[in-house]
């Protein structure tokens, strides 16, 4: 019996799909991290909390909040590889944000002008990052 190379490329097409539809969720700060950059976090990162959940979609669709503390050359590399400028306009947080979610007076509030659904609460002086960001 002889099968075809599209009965092949059907089995591999399906394979793909339905193994790399799986929702992610986490609420474990090192997991989260490593969920959002793809990597461990570095020495110089201490990381409190975490939120995170990904779409069962193959676009990376997410949603993520992340506090952490590092220090002040990872959080000036940051700010500058991901193009942040000082956030001017009005800020909304969402509503279903968890509890320790929670910007305090004193923080300056950047984003990227390339994705405004996102928001970064920094304390350059102690090393200060709180942040929620969104791929939709």
């Amino acid at each position: 019996m002889k099968i075809s190379h599209a009965f092949y490329i059907a089995i591999i097409l399906f394979s793909f799909l339905f193994t790399s539809c799986t929702e992610k969720n986490s609420d474990d700060p090192n997991e989260v991290y490593e969920l959002w950059s793809f990597r461990e976090p570095e020495k110089d990162i201490k990381i409190t909390n975490g939120q995170y959940w990904q779409s069962a979609h193959f676009t990376r669709e997410y949603e993520m909040y992340l506090e952490l503390y590092a220090s002040p050359e990872w959080l000036d590399e940051f700010i500058k590889i991901n193009n942040l400028k000082v956030h001017t306009s009005e800020i909304y947080l969402p509503d279903d944000a968890p509890s320790w979610f929670k910007p305090k007076i004193g923080l300056i509030a950047f984003s990227s002008p390339n994705n405004l659904t996102s928001i970064y609460f920094i304390d350059l002086k102690k090393g200060y990052l709180l942040f929620h960001e969104m791929q939709l």
